[in-house]
């Protein structure tokens, strides 16, 4: 993609250049989310925050994981239809949470099971 709009760039230079010379233009620039580039007589990248660190929730949650990713080191009830589940959060998971229950016991719970989950 990246290589078209160059392309494109160039395309577009040659036909506006009354020398013809196919050159491309000192002032680029593209935004993409999370991946700025300008070259400005110089090149700066902008990789945002990808990669490593602690998922942070979202403003608006938009499903269970969201919630609960929310409620990480809270005090939390989860109902599955086996049982349910009180402790303080302690992670979630790609598929599950771990909570210590007031026991000390670990419980690990897989979020496809969760009904409900709230705050104790």
């Amino acid at each position: 993609m990246l290589n078209q709009l160059s392309q494109n760039l160039v395309t577009a230079n040659s036909a506006n250049d009354s020398n013809n010379d196919s050159t491309l233009s000192n002032n680029f620039s593209l935004n993409l989310p999370g991946f700025s580039l300008d070259s400005n007589n110089n090149l700066n990248l902008g990789f945002g925050n990808w990669g490593g660190g602690k998922p942070t929730p979202p403003s608006t949650p938009t499903n269970i994981r969201e919630v609960l990713l929310g409620l990480v080191n809270e005090q939390v009830q989860v109902t599955t239809p086996f049982d349910t589940i009180s402790g303080t959060l302690l992670s979630v998971q790609d598929d599950y949470v771990v909570i210590i229950e007031a026991s000390g016991a670990q419980a690990l719970v897989r979020i496809e099971k969760i009904e409900f989950v709230s705050n104790s």
